[in-house]
Parts: structure tokens; sequence; C-alpha cells
């Protein structure tokens, strides 16, 4: 008896076993067949489809949904969503939901009324002097008496230091708010609604490891008050808006950034957003349904001027960073200035500025700025930058024993397009006080091109829009130019 059954045993393993086997490659078969349906419908990120085909029967990921308004809406979609049993996060002014759901449950996603697609939650990069004198920023202030008073500008960076004397937390940085994420906190699924928001408000200092935002801060708007008005940011009476995404950058919570700065904008008279960060890619990177893309062309159409860093992938050609250029945005590159051209081996150009297609229309920045060696605020909790850019305070920018122990304390030197960009977030500040904040984008964009002076190699041929833009900013002349 034993004997007999003992015998059956081994022979039904094999057939349980092929079984299984048949089963999982059915189930294998029906998931890669809907994958390719899903391609075949709805435009899918082709970084987000290779994520799924590596992704477990019950794995998630977060994932960007964008949808046509007219035939849906954020909270309609979302419900259908969850109706499926994927997380969701709305947003207030954004055509997009992001998504926390499985490839089955992406797939089904797809075939929602109103969908039109769906991207994968990548991660993004921030773009690493004060030669306010060399643009002419110094002038306005002095013989215009034009200082940025009450106009807002938003840093949607890594954070920033609201402790620091030039960024008071209060004063100069009138609301400072940091992402705080959490995926079981921030994602609503059916019958269980999120429980908390993105945001953390009211936050002294948001800048906590990395000090990128705290620095393009002070280079936009910074007062001085820690070194007598030495370094002063371009609109040194503007007041700052922060939005602290830490060290870490993903679409999602930049379009959560987006989303706030839309809901908060008249509330702080914001004219101006600064984004020292971005993706890489090139022309072969532009993509106008990109949610960051689309979220910028909403913050464009409601009279907020968007600046983005060109990158730093120069000096070849078609290195820009893709969400620098969108028609509606500025693209900045970064220059050195006459006082200190390590970084530009030929004319005021630096060599890590990314540059644009030759020839192309849209495909180049929109004009230059100071970006190389450039001192500004120092959060005391960032780490990132402290350490990467000390041979920069100790060697290049010399802070210790040309400024002191208080100077080196309160200022560090960097260099990188990140540093270019809040120069003309700054200056349009400056602009949109001369002009009583009537300015819209395209008006604003415009008249940095047509007043940006002409930048020329060693050898007096001129750069290329492809690889300078229209040219260097001149802050003095685009104030004057709109001056009421």
């Amino acid at each position: 008896m034993n004997e007999s059954t003992s015998s059956r045993i081994p022979s039904r393993i094999p057939r349980r076993s092929g079984l299984l086997l048949i089963l999982f490659l059915v189930l294998s078969a029906n998931l890669s067949a809907r994958l390719t349906a899903l391609a075949a419908g709805v435009y899918v990120d082709p970084v987000l489809r290779s994520q799924m085909t590596v992704l477990g029967l019950f794995d998630k990921l977060q994932a960007v949904v964008n949808f046509n308004p007219t035939l849906t809406s954020g909270v309609q979609l979302a419900g259908a969503i969850q109706d499926l049993g994927a997380g969701t996060v709305t947003f207030n002014n954004l055509d997009s939901v992001a998504v926390l759901a499985s490839a089955a449950q992406i797939n089904a996603i797809t075939g929602l009324p109103g969908v039109t697609e769906v991207y994968a939650n990548r991660q993004l990069k921030y773009f690493m002097a004060q030669p306010n004198a060399f643009i002419g920023a110094d002038a306005v202030w002095n013989s215009l008496g034009i200082t940025g008073a009450g106009i807002g500008v938003a840093i949607l960076d890594s954070g920033i230091d609201g402790t620091h004397p030039d960024l008071a937390f209060g004063s100069k940085t009138v609301q400072n708010v940091k992402i705080v994420f959490n995926e079981t906190d921030v994602f609503s699924t059916k019958g269980k609604p999120a429980t908390k928001s993105f945001f953390i408000e009211e936050l002294a200092d948001t800048d906590t490891t990395s000090g990128h935002g705290t620095h393009c801060a002070g280079i936009a708007a910074g007062n001085g008050a820690a070194s007598g008005g030495q370094y002063q940011g371009v609109a040194r009476d503007a007041t700052l808006l922060g939005i602290g995404t830490g060290d870490t950058l993903v679409i999602l919570w930049a379009l959560a950034g987006f989303d706030y700065l839309l809901d908060h904008a008249q509330q702080f008279n914001i004219k101006v957003v600064n984004n020292s960060w971005g993706t890489e890619g090139g022309a072969q990177g532009w993509d106008p349904k990109d949610p960051i893309n689309k979220a910028t062309k909403k913050v464009h159409d409601r009279g907020i001027t968007v600046v983005f860093a060109a990158g730093n992938s120069g000096p070849d050609p078609d290195t820009m960073n893709p969400y620098a250029e969108a028609p509606w945005v500025i693209g900045v590159a970064a220059g050195c200035f006459p006082q200190d051209t390590a970084h530009c081996p030929d004319g005021l150009l630096t060599d890590f500025s990314s540059r644009g297609v030759p020839g192309s229309a849209q495909f180049h920045p929109t004009l230059t700025a100071p970006g190389s060696h450039i001192v500004s605020t120092r959060a005391l909790t960032g780490t990132t930058l402290n350490v990467l850019d000390a041979n920069h305070d100790l060697i290049q920018c010399d802070l210790l024993l040309s400024g002191g122990p208080e100077t080196f304390a309160n200022y560090t030197c960097a260099s990188g397009t990140s540093m270019a960009a809040p120069h003309v977030a700054g200056t349009v500040a400056l602009m949109q006080q001369a002009a009583g904040g009537e300015l819209t984008p395209d008006q604003v964009k415009r008249v940095l091109e047509t007043t940006a002076r002409v930048m020329t190699k060693n050898d007096g041929t001129p750069f290329g829009i492809w690889e300078a833009g229209a040219g260097y900013l001149d802050a003095f002349a685009a104030v004057l130019a709109v001056l009421r």
C-alpha cells in the first residue's frame, strides 16, 4: 500500500509542474500581448514601458497619466483609476494624474476615456559670482531705483534655508514649503483617501541636505545682509517663495511644485519661477506632451515667466535640457564674466554650457547669463553643495582668506547653468516692477532677447544662436526697455 502510494507521487509532480509552467507561459504571453496593446492605444513613455516589463505580477510603480480636459477631469479620471485598484494623486491645476499601479493596472488605465499619455516618474537632476555689475543690475538699483520690490520669485528646487540672514523666513522668504513624500499617505485608493498633502508649509529651513536651492535663491533675490550688501541678488528686494523637493527630484514632485505655485501665485504675486534642474536628451528628448512641459505651459498661460537652466553637457551640439527647449520658457546658458574666465577658453560662453542644434529655430538657449564661479548664499544644512564646492570656495573664489570666516560661513562658490538661470529670474522681477507687473511671459522673453549683448569668440566671430542664444543678459537695458 505504501509502496503503491509512493510510486504514484513522483508521477504527479511533473504533471503539476507542467501545468504550472503552461499557466505561467500563458500568463506571460497574455501580459506581453497586453503590453503590446497598451503601446498601440495611448502613448506610453519608453522608460515606463521598460519598467513594466520587469515588474513583478503584484509590484507597483509610480507613473504620471496625462488626460484631455475636454473629455474628463482629474477627479473623474482618478475615480476610474481607483476602481481598477490603483492609487492616485490629483492636482488642482494640471491635466495630469499621478498613479501608483501595477503593470496590468497601467494597461487598463490606457483604455480609460480621456487618457492621452502615460509617463514614468523619472528622476531629474539639478544643474549645478556675483557679477551684478557686469549685467548692469547695480545700475538698475542705483540709477532707476528698481530693486524688485513687490514682486515674488518662486524657486522650485532643493529648498531654501530661511535661517540665512539674506533669505530670512517671514520677511524675504515669505513662504517656504517642503515636499514630504510617502506613498501610503499621498496616494488615494478606492475607499481610502490620502491622509496627507505633499507639502509641509511654514518651514524656516527646507534645504536640509543639498544647498542648491539656497544658492539659487540668493542669486535671484538675496538681500546681502550677511555681507554688508556685497553679495546681493539681482532683485535684492523681491520676495521669495521656496518650493523644496530635497536632494532627489522626480517628475511627480516637480508637478506637485508647479501645482502649488499655481494655487498660491496670486497670493504672493509670483511673476517668475526659477528651475535650475532638468534632464538630458537635447532635441531627441523634446516631447511637448511630457507632463513637465504641459505643466510649464499652464504656468506660462497664467502669466508667470518660466526660467530653466540649459544644462551642463556642453560644448557638444544638441546637449540641452529638453525642458529648456520649450518655446514658452526661457532657457539660460552659462557665461563667464571678464574678471573670471577660467571656464571660458574662447569668449565668455562656458565650456560646460549645453548647446542647441545649429540652424534650429527652437532648439537653442534663449540667452546667456553669468554661471561661472558664482558666490551666493550657503545653506547651513547644505552638506552636498558645501562638500562639492569646497575647493572652489578656498581656491577659485578665495572666500576664506579674502572674506574671512564670516563670509566663508555664509556664502559658497559654484558654477553651472543652475547659477545662470536665477540671474535671469531676478532680472524678470526687476522688469516686472518697472512695468507695474503687467508684462506677459512672451513680452519678457522678447525684451530679454532684443536687449541681450552680442557675444563674440576670441577671434571676433560671433557665437551662434545655437550656442549662446540671443547673447549675454543685459539687465539694465531690459529694465530700461519696459520702464513706465
